[in-house]
Parts: C-alpha cells; structure tokens; sequence
C-alpha cells in the first residue's frame, strides 16, 4: 500500500491552462494534464492506494471557488485539502465550512499565497486551523518559480511551531519537500527532532541519499510521509530514491502508508488497508 501525500490537479475548465503556466515559469514538465481524471490514472498506474490533493487560495478572491473543488473531489481513493489565504477577511469562516464539509487538511504556499510563513498576522488562522482539526500542511524551503528564498524557510517554521506549542494547540504540521526543499542542512539545523512530520515530494534529484539518511535518522521514521508533488514528480520517481537509501522495511512501511494512514484516519478519513 502506498499513500501519497502531496499532489495537485485543478478543475478540468482550467487544467491545462494552469500546468502550462507553471510548468513555463518553472521550468518542468508535467506528468499528467493537471486534472483530477489524470492524477488518478496516474495513481492508480503506479500502485498509489490513496493520494492527497494540495488545493492553494492563491488569494481571498479564489478562496470560495478553490474550496468547492476541493469539496466536490474529496472522496474514494482522493483526500482533498482545503486552502485559505492566511490575511482574507473571511478565513475562519471558510475554515468552519470545510470543517463541516468533512475535509481533513489545510494547505499553506507562502509563495503563491504572497507572505512570509511566520508573519504574525497569519498566526490567528493558524490556531483556528489547529483548533477546529485540521492538518495543516505548508510548503516548506524554496520554490523553483521564484526568485526570493526565504518566505518559507526553517528557522521561520520554527517560530511557528514555537508558537502553536505556546498557544497550547495539538496542532499536526506537515511541512513539505523533506522539511525545506533545496534547504536540507537548514532543516537537519532547524526542525529535526520537533513535534513536526514533513514529507518527501520533489525529492529525487535534489536531496542527496546522504542527507536523506540524516532527516530520517535525526527526525525519526515515523515522522515522515510519502508524497511526490505529482504532476511535477511521479511517485515511482520518488520511491525509487527512497527504496535507494537502504532504510529498511520497517521504515519504509513507516513512510510509505502507515504515518499517513494513522494520521489521516485521526483526523476523520477512513481508509481501507
């Protein structure tokens, strides 16, 4: 069994538009044509039991629209994360509509959602998000289409889990690309060992095994999730590199299904093993 964390697709009306603009500014291929169709082929073609979908407001004007594709997709072998811009006036009231829509996730892109991930004025979504049940999961580290680096690196995370953990949340924080994409020793110097999971996607190619073996060493096996970022990696992709680094089957159980199916079915989606 294979759960996959972090994916994306978009309503059909607008998929290609959307993998062509990011695959241009990017400069990456896609591996499916972005819609929902599409990544469960895909996933169903590679041996992926289950998949999240990473919706993202990109701002407060989209919020509405993306959360009803978000809703309408959740379901079967599809778990579908919901998405507020951290500064949009309404954003706690969003948030209870996916919460009574039995969504389980939250997704935050400090790039595509203009803000820097400890900017405290996010802070109050982020523990109304904690507090109604979500797991919230962030882009963590750089983003290949920009230019500026340090909206959503580390230390920045750091002072977020220091603050939902003085506000005395039990919040579950999944930061994305291994903790910090292309951020790795910041990460192993940061957020190693803190009550935090990340998951592996857009791993292959640039994490090395070397540093691999260290974040799972240092943060813990049952700490980390499987994910791709398909359409942008595959998770064959993906779990080639990760069988490539002699963790162990116990471990691999671990990432492959057993963290997201625990912590999935925590937060109200049952899933069939």
């Amino acid at each position: 069994m294979i759960i996959d964390f972090h994916t994306h697709c978009f309503p059909d009306a607008i998929a290609r538009r959307a993998v062509d603009g990011l695959s241009k500014t990017g400069g990456i291929t896609p591996n499916t044509d972005g819609t929902l169709g599409d990544l469960k082929r895909l996933m169903a073609s590679q041996n992926v039991s289950y998949f999240v979908v990473n919706n993202i407001s990109s701002d407060a004007r989209r919020q509405k629209n993306v959360n009803d594709f978000a809703i309408s997709s959740d379901g079967g072998a599809c778990v579908s994360f919901g998405s507020v811009h951290p500064f949009a006036e309404n954003a706690e009231e969003e948030l209870a509509r996916l919460k009574e829509a039995g969504i389980a996730g939250i997704k935050f892109h400090p790039y595509f959602q203009d803000f820097y991930v400890d900017d405290e004025r996010a802070f109050p979504v982020y523990e109304k998000a904690a507090e109604l049940g979500f797991i919230i999961l962030f882009h963590a580290g750089c983003d290949i289409s920009f230019e500026d680096t340090e909206r959503a690196a580390p230390e920045r995370f750091a002072k977020v889990l220091d603050m939902l953990e003085s506000a005395g949340t039990k919040a579950d924080v999944v930061l994305a690309h291994w903790g910090g994409s292309m951020m790795t020793e910041r990460v192993i110097g940061s957020l190693c060992g803190r009550n935090v999971y990340f998951d592996t996607s857009f791993g292959a190619g640039n994490i090395t095994e070397e540093q691999a073996r260290r974040v799972v060493k240092l943060h813990g096996a049952d700490r980390i999730l499987f994910g791709s970022d398909c359409p942008w990696h595959t998770p064959l992709q993906e779990k080639t590199f990760i069988d490539s680094l002699g963790l162990g089957r116990d471990a691999g159980n671990k990432i492959y299904y057993e963290n997201a199916a625990r912590l999935l079915e925590k937060h109200g989606r049952k899933l069939a093993r």
